[in-house]
């Protein structure tokens, strides 16, 4: 009886034994994310002679960019492998149900892609990081708000409007990285519709959306960071009309702490060379330790807005000044405490980052400044 039961267990094992010495042994599939929320009271200031934009302050729950990833990769031999990524987003607070650019009927609406890897470099293909992130401060990699990132000014020519690269992740883009050669590195992306679906491309409808492609070139060697990129995006059937951006970075690591510099020249492509805007813009992000946290601080400035036509934009600058403290609970958990001021010009008009998109707050107005207090919590797993 026993003999029995041991062959029918062992016929049973048999197909999945074969199974699984059939299935490839060099695969991993894993399952990671990040859980970021805190508590924001924001302050807008009142603007106008007569007080025309009226100001206020609220209290409110805020997401800081929530996301689950399955991340996976294969190796096919020779030293090539395929890879993938999808990058959900949501937000905690009410997960977009009140009208906000995510829904929980989305997925993949973060970083989205497939590619291979090897010896050659890497190519992916997909939903990309790419030009926005480049020379940015921590704020958004800590348990401080997305909301003070240096994104917020480095990305956009004077208005939630005038968004560069979407100031996030490029749609429809496929993208080479050259392997690493003495610390540096080299990328070049194209788009064939960075900013939505492409339509009826070729057909002259209005769903056309253009393309973009960007290049980069990084140095990455012991205590130092320094970078260039360059993006171009295209308005299609149009004889003007785009975008044009240059970007510079640096970054020293001094041990206890880090001081890093980047530079930002963007340009708004008008119907005329009047309609064009193009803005200098700068920050100075800082970290030092201090016990077991880190101080964070960023100072960043956007030049006035000029046009194509030699003009120069009065009061169309804005700094935005912000400090926090990441403190680690454990080697996953962190909580932060933050505060910024965003101050523009009479004629300014730029907002913190991600502000309606996951903070529920409105765009200011011009010259309307903008105050912040932060406390969260971050998970990550």
């Amino acid at each position: 009886m026993k003999k029995s039961l041991l062959a029918v267990a062992v016929a049973a094992a048999l197909p999945a034994m074969a199974q699984a010495q059939g299935a490839p042994q060099d695969t991993s599939v894993v399952l990671t994310g990040i859980l970021k929320t805190g508590i924001a009271n924001t302050r807008y200031q009142t603007v106008g002679a007569a007080g025309t934009a009226a100001g206020g302050r609220q209290w409110a729950l805020i997401d800081g960019s929530s996301r689950f990833i399955i991340r996976g990769s294969e190796g096919l031999g020779g030293g090539l492998r395929a890879l993938f990524q999808v990058d959900t987003r949501f937000r905690m607070d009410d997960n977009a149900q009140a009208g906000g650019a995510l829904t929980s009927q989305q997925i993949g609406t973060g970083a989205t892609f497939v590619g291979l890897e090897g010896g050659f470099g890497r190519l992916l293909l997909g939903k990309q990081d790419l030009y926005y992130t480049l020379g940015t401060d921590e704020f958004a990699a800590r348990a401080v708000p997305l909301t003070h990132w240096n994104v917020g000014i480095l990305s956009y020519v004077n208005s939630p409007g005038g968004a560069i690269a979407s100031a996030s992740r490029t749609m429809n883009a496929i993208r080479y990285d050259t392997p690493k050669f003495g610390g540096f590195g080299a990328g070049v992306a194209y788009s064939f519709a960075p900013f939505g679906e492409e339509g009826n491309r070729g057909v002259g409808s209005a769903a056309n959306r253009g393309d973009a492609w960007m290049a980069e070139l990084t140095y990455a060697a012991g205590p130092i960071f320094a970078g260039a990129g360059y993006w171009r995006a295209r308005t299609e059937g149009a004889v003007r009309g785009g975008q044009e951006a240059v970007r510079a970075t640096a970054k020293w690591n001094f041990g206890i702490g880090s001081v890093g510099l980047t530079w930002d020249r963007a340009e708004v492509v008008g119907a005329t060379a009047a309609a064009d805007a193009e803005r200098d813009a700068f920050s100075v992000p800082l970290t030092f330790q201090a016990g077991p946290g880190t101080i964070l601080a960023t100072y960043t400035s956007a030049r006035r807005v000029k046009t194509g036509a030699g003009a120069t934009l009065a009061n169309t600058d804005a700094t935005l000044i912000t400090v926090g403290y990441d403190y680690p609970l454990s080697r996953r958990t962190s909580v932060g405490v933050s505060y910024a001021r965003l101050d523009n010009k009479a004629a300014g008009q730029y907002a913190l980052f991600t502000g309606s998109a996951l903070a529920n707050l409105p765009a200011p107005v011009a010259g309307q400044d903008v105050n912040q207090f932060y406390l969260g919590l971050r998970h990550v797993f």
